[in-house]
Formats: C-alpha cells, sequence, structure tokens
C-alpha cells in the first residue's frame, strides 16, 4: 500500500501574507494535498512546511479524499488523467522539530494497577423501572397548624374545620359547626346518624340481647 508523508504548513490564502491558516501536526495535509494548495494559492503562499509523520493509503481512497477537500476541477487541472499517478513524498522537506506539549496529568498515577472498568457491563442491559408515584404537595397552613399542636392543648374546632375543607371532606357545607362536634360525616351511602353510637345502647340492642338468649339455652 501507498506511504505519503504528513505534513504541517503555513497556508497564506489567496496569496495574502495578513490571512494565513495554520495546518499543524494535529491537522495534517497529505503530500499530494501540498501541490494542490500551491496551484490554488501560488508556489509561494505555502511555508513553514515539514514533515510531520507517514501514513499508508489506497490511491482510491487518497484520491476520494482529495476530491472530496478541494473539488473535481481543481484536483483534475493538477493531476490529469483517469488514473492518474499521486506523488507521495518529497525527501529534502525537513523533518518537524518542534515540542510535543503533553497537558500535566491532573492527580498522580495510582500505584495500583489500572482495571479495566466494569459499568459497560450493566449499564445498557440494567432494567429501567418508572415509578408513577406522585410528589407530595407542600403542607398547607392549616395542616402545619394541626402538627403544631401540644400535646395537651385542646385542638381548636375551627382549625380542623378548614382543614377537613381543603381535605374536600365537605365541612363547609354542614350548618351544625365543628368536626369534633358532628359525630360521623354524612357521605353518599351512610346509612348511620351523624351521633356516633353509644356503648351501652349497643350492649342492650335486640340482636345482642336474643343472641345471649339463645346461648343461655345451648349451653
Amino acid at each position: 500500500m501507498p506511504q505519503y508523508q504528513l505534513l504541517r504548513c503555513l497556508v497564506a490564502l489567496g496569496g495574502d501574507d495578513g490571512t494565513t491558516v495554520y495546518r499543524d501536526r494535529h491537522r495534517p495535509i497529505m503530500f499530494p494535498e501540498l501541490i494542490i494548495l500551491q496551484h490554488i494559492h501560488g508556489e509561494d503562499a505555502v511555508t513553514d512546511v515539514h514533515v510531520v509523520g507517514t501514513c499508508e493509503m489506497a490511491v482510491e481512497e487518497t484520491m476520494t479524499r482529495l476530491l472530496t477537500i478541494y473539488g473535481e476541477e481543481t484536483v483534475k487541472q493538477v493531476f490529469p488523467g483517469a488514473r492518474p499517478s499521486l506523488p507521495r513524498a518529497d525527501g529534502t522537506i525537513p523533518i518537524c522539530t518542534l515540542p510535543i506539549y503533553v497537558p500535566k496529568p491532573t492527580r498522580p498515577d495510582s500505584p495500583d494497577p489500572k482495571l479495566r472498568p466494569l459499568d459497560q457491563f450493566t449499564l445498557n442491559n440494567a432494567e429501567r423501572i418508572f415509578s408513577d408515584q406522585l410528589v407530595e404537595d407542600a403542607p398547607t397552613d392549616a395542616e402545619i397548624a394541626a402538627h403544631a399542636q401540644h400535646d395537651d392543648a385542646e385542638p381548636d374546632p375551627a382549625q380542623i374545620d378548614a382543614l377537613a375543607d381543603e381535605l374536600g371532606l365537605g365541612v363547609a357545607s354542614k350548618p351544625t359547626g365543628a368536626v369534633l362536634a358532628q359525630g360521623r360525616t354524612n357521605y353518599v351511602g351512610n346509612t348511620s346518624g351523624d351521633r356516633a353510637a353509644n356503648l351501652p345502647d349497643v350492649a342492650r340492642s335486640p340482636d345482642r340481647t336474643r343472641n345471649r338468649a339463645d346461648r343461655a339455652a345451648r349451653g
């Protein structure tokens, strides 16, 4: 496979020394590009040419690279023919001796052996679980006041009513006042009264009396 020189150079666009482009070792050109640039901008427009390396590349790939960068018309003017012979190197071009600046490490080298990270085996295979849990809203003033009550303090019926109203219990529609004084709440399907059942009344109910009598007869 053909081997081409890689070059760094300074290009004065259109031969204007006030407008230059520097192709350093990080953006080098191939040797055939040097001839094309001299054709476009002038032979004296390309200066500070030095060899920074070499690369192997097939002729077809090299030609495709030149056509993509500089266009078919320009390339055909410099290298005519269906299968032109592209120049690869010039032994008179000096080797680049500029120092290569490497950034200092941000932290000292670890004495431990460098281990291959394992996250590459887990991140892409992990199961994604999406939670539909709702985020709780910030507490209202009435909720804060209710939680701030002391254990030995009597609850304020007005605050309890306000809290129940905010929670959608419909207390505001009741004419009887505070929730603590109303007993059971009134909702659709509730067949009990507003007054909580009295325990002695429950104990003397006909059902419980009949059950005691039945058990005594069977005993």
